[in-house]
């Protein structure tokens, strides 16, 4: 699996700036809802925040990945912002720094089978300190999506205009185990996932 394939250039924030993690997470949620992958915001929304109590999802080397399984998402897809700086994000070990935020947005019917290879395709990549570096260097979103592995998918989507920037909403009102890595190693997996 292509990340590309469950992307899209209007789905990636470059130079992000946020003042904590739930007016992150509303933002990439906006995404989802902007490009049509959502048929429920605020559902989708409480999935993930409900996810976000249960337990950390910043998952060491500046990672973070929030999710939700709701039926409101009309596809596997997932929405990513890179930082600018830094942001504290709740981890194993309490609060620590990212600056990769990837919001992944599953239907429950797909939990078991492509959620699962996203989160191994995605884990996988960022594994690799290089990939890191390529994707934290990144000055467009098709750069983004080109180390997506997405050349195809990009051709397609230079014939879709850009939309407008949405201003951030403040408001805000799934099961994964925490990935760590260190030192590039891959320590443990998504076991909660399938739960």
């Amino acid at each position: 699996m292509k990340l590309a394939q469950l992307t899209s250039k209007n789905l990636i924030l470059l130079d992000a700036v946020f003042e904590d993690r739930l007016e992150a997470i509303n933002a990439l949620t906006d995404k989802l809802e902007q490009s049509g992958k959502l048929t429920d915001k605020q559902m989708f929304l409480d999935a993930v925040l409900k996810r976000e109590e249960e337990g950390p999802t910043a998952l060491g080397e500046y990672l973070a990945v929030p999710h939700g399984k709701s039926e409101a998402v009309t596809e596997p897809v997932f929405a990513c912002a890179l930082i600018k700086g830094e942001l504290m994000w709740q981890g194993l070990d309490g609060d620590e720094p990212v600056n990769m935020i990837f919001l992944l947005a599953i239907p429950p019917a797909e939990a078991g089978s492509t959620h699962m290879e996203l989160l191994t395709t995605l884990t996988s990549s960022l594994v690799d300190d290089d990939f890191r570096e390529q994707l934290l260097q990144s000055r467009t979103t098709d750069d983004v999506i080109t180390l997506f592995g997405g050349e195809d998918e990009l051709k397609e989507q230079q014939n879709e205009p850009e939309q407008a920037p949405q201003p951030i909403a403040k408001d805000v009102s799934s099961l994964m185990y925490p990935l760590v890595l260190g030192g590039g190693i891959l320590i443990s997996a998504f076991l909660f996932l399938l739960l």
